[in-house]
């Protein structure tokens, strides 16, 4: 196991599948990068498998996404440099990797999904959909409170300028990007929502369009995570030109009282 800080290894490497390493790819970037460890295992100089620590959230997050064995011997190697408290992305069956240290919390079964047919985004009229910034901080976040409780939300995003919503009256859709980086030509869709009042009415499939249509202007390649139950969800994305690209689970993990 060696601890790596190559930021050309790291994006060879996961250049080898971008839609299944969108956040990684994101996390090279300038903006991501002081708030990143990476760990790895190498065999005669090519990388066999990375995960990444993530510790700009208040919980800070291990991807370990990819090959499972490889990954499950990277895991149990820095088990003892983990936090206290984790939030994982996990490919199944990985979690038993962690399971003697940590404790889990009932899981989550989610599909990372990629764009994978551009063209579906014409149809799709974004008329009433408009740009969100740093100044509307405030709305967005008691928006997400009424519409999305629980969603995870930085608030550094609003700075990317690709966060988009819906008003009438206030805001009753709105979305951005967890991950953005034109430097590395990557974005990872999140935070997208609508208010109870305003379901059914297509209000995702718009903000969501939008998204991708300005990302797009500079990225190469997006994606997004959605829970595998979330059939609503999926059946708009998929309207949209998304395909499944895997499925992982996410755990919520605390060490373990002796």
């Amino acid at each position: 196991m060696i601890s790596l800080s190559d930021r050309a290894r790291l994006r060879a490497y996961f250049r080898r599948a971008p839609e299944l390493h969108l956040y990684e790819l994101g996390d090279l970037d300038d903006f991501f990068w002081p708030h990143t460890r990476w760990y790895a295992l190498e065999h005669r100089g090519d990388l066999r498998a990375v995960a990444l620590l993530y510790t700009a959230s208040a919980v800070p997050v291990v991807l370990a996404i990819g090959d499972r064995p490889p990954l499950a011997e990277l895991l149990d190697a820095i088990l003892d440099q983990l936090p206290a408290r984790l939030h994982a992305h996990l490919t199944p069956g990985l979690h038993d990797a962690l399971a003697p240290r940590y404790a889990s919390e009932p899981h989550d079964e989610m599909l990372k999904l990629a764009l994978a047919d551009r063209a579906r985004l014409a149809g799709v009229d974004t008329g009433a959909v408009s740009r969100l910034g740093v100044e509307d901080r405030a709305e967005v976040e008691q928006f997400f409170a009424r519409a999305y409780p629980g969603n995870w939300f930085d608030p550094r995003m609003l700075e990317t300028g690709q966060f988009f919503g819906i008003r009438d009256g206030a805001l009753v859709a709105a979305g951005g990007v967890h991950v953005y980086s034109p430097a590395e030509r990557v974005a990872a869709l999140g935070s997208i929502a609508v208010a109870e009042s305003h379901r059914g009415r297509g209000l995702g499939t718009r903000v969501t369009a939008q998204i991708c249509r300005s990302v797009l202007e500079v990225v190469d390649h997006v994606g997004l995570n959605v829970r595998r139950d979330n059939r609503a969800a999926i059946a708009c994305y998929q309207r949209l030109g998304f395909a499944t690209v895997t499925a992982y689970e996410e755990h919520m993990l605390h060490v373990r009282i002796a």
